[in-house]
């Protein structure tokens, strides 16, 4: 029967509305309701969180999955947000994890850290810096003014003419004169370099090093795993830079990088010998490489004048095979007029895209028995390697 409009007088109950007009009335209330209701019920969102110990121990993260659910009433109370936590690498409730002897570095450190970063990171390819070896004899007092005088010049001719990334070394007493020199660069083009103390560590200088004594030094190298009692607070003026013994410290760093720096220097007894080397542990090493973060700088040392110039074809591959960040050219300079002809050379070649074995630099020279440069095969001598 259709519906009339109730005439004046009447009430709802002598003429009540039909079926279904009641059942599109609850239809209507309904939807409202259910479309409101979504937007008070946000869905199930799972975050990452990293596992921490109440010491100052540096410890890799443990990635745990934490479920979030939020409940809210219609009078707009405050909302009550409910956390389960469930462990992803073990069914126990107790979360297990891994300690290191290290105390973390401090905030100010992880701070200096960032400029050896800028310097060592590079869009394509790996950066190069040199280690200056001091050479070992006793000199008077104005021989180490004369000392000072040859420092200063070699630092400005490694970062003007070799164009080095970093500057190198285990030698405290030449930290200050490096840095000296390459401060009053500021401002200048090239820039100033990084220098990085590369020598033993303690925390106060009772034994090995004084911190004092390395006033000036950008960074300095620590033992993974090593001594447990250096005070990472006398070391807040430098940058921390880890070396690593194994695929499975680097993999530790790599996970805890935050807290860590992101700058690792890998041993030697880690990496290949010849661009023709591949086992289980290169290929393990190569896979870790990859997957790293972007910010993450690997470093890796590249004995110098080696025969055929081998170094050379060794650091293209560390750079192209293994996506190695940086190379440290060790004992690049001991003291010697081919400190900088050498690390001129290696830095050039190394990062040269063309091949190194054909090169028309020198020919002339090399062929009458000249040191340090080029012949037709791309062998340089070196009067170094003649001396030893």
């Amino acid at each position: 029967k259709r519906y009339t409009p109730i005439p004046p007088g009447k009430t709802m109950a002598n003429n009540p509305p039909s079926l279904p007009r009641i059942a599109a009335f609850f239809g209507l209330i309904a939807l409202f309701s259910s479309h409101h209701c979504h937007a008070f019920i946000p869905p199930i969102r799972t975050k990452t969180v990293r596992a921490t110990s109440r010491s100052n121990a540096l410890i890799p993260s443990t990635t745990t999955t934490t479920t979030r659910s939020r409940s809210r009433s219609h009078n707009h109370q405050s909302p009550i947000v409910i956390y389960t936590t469930a462990n992803t690498e073990e069914s126990s409730s107790t979360t297990t994890t891994t300690t290191t002897n290290h105390a973390p570095p401090t905030r100010s450190s992880l701070d200096k850290l960032e400029i050896v970063k800028l310097a060592l990171k590079r869009p394509r390819g790996a950066s190069i810096g040199v280690e200056y070896v001091a050479p070992s004899s006793s000199s008077s007092d104005d021989d180490d003014d004369d000392d000072n005088d040859d420092l200063t010049i070699l630092s400005m001719q490694l970062r003007k003419q070799s164009k080095c990334a970093a500057i190198w070394t285990s030698d405290a007493n030449s930290i200050g004169k490096f840095w000296k020199e390459q401060e009053g660069a500021r401002g200048d083009f090239p820039g100033p370099v990084p220098v990085i103390y590369t020598g033993p560590m303690t925390d106060e200088g009772d034994v090995d090093a004084d911190v004092d004594g390395i006033k000036g030094a950008t960074a300095v190298v620590l033992e993974y795993n090593g001594r447990d009692d250096l005070d990472m607070e006398s070391l807040s003026e430098f940058g921390i830079i880890w070396k690593v013994n194994s695929v499975e410290d680097l993999r530790e760093l790599i996970d805890m990088e935050e807290s860590a720096g992101g700058v690792f220097l890998l041993s030697k007894n880690m990496l290949p010998k010849s661009t023709d080397e591949e086992d289980d542990a290169i290929i393990e090493l190569r896979e870790v490489l990859s997957t790293r973060p972007k910010s993450t700088v690997t470093i890796a040392p590249l004995a110098t004048m080696q025969n055929e110039n081998g170094e050379i074809k060794l650091g293209k591959h560390y750079a192209s095979s293994l996506k190695i960040s940086s190379l440290l050219l060790e004992n690049a300079c001991v003291g010697d007029d081919e400190d900088v002809p050498y690390s001129q050379y290696a830095i050039e070649e190394i990062g040269k895209k063309s091949s190194s074995s054909f090169s028309m630099t020198g020919l002339t020279g090399s062929t009458n028995g000249h040191f340090g440069v080029s012949s037709h095969g791309g062998e340089a001598k070196w009067r170094r390697n003649e001396n030893k």
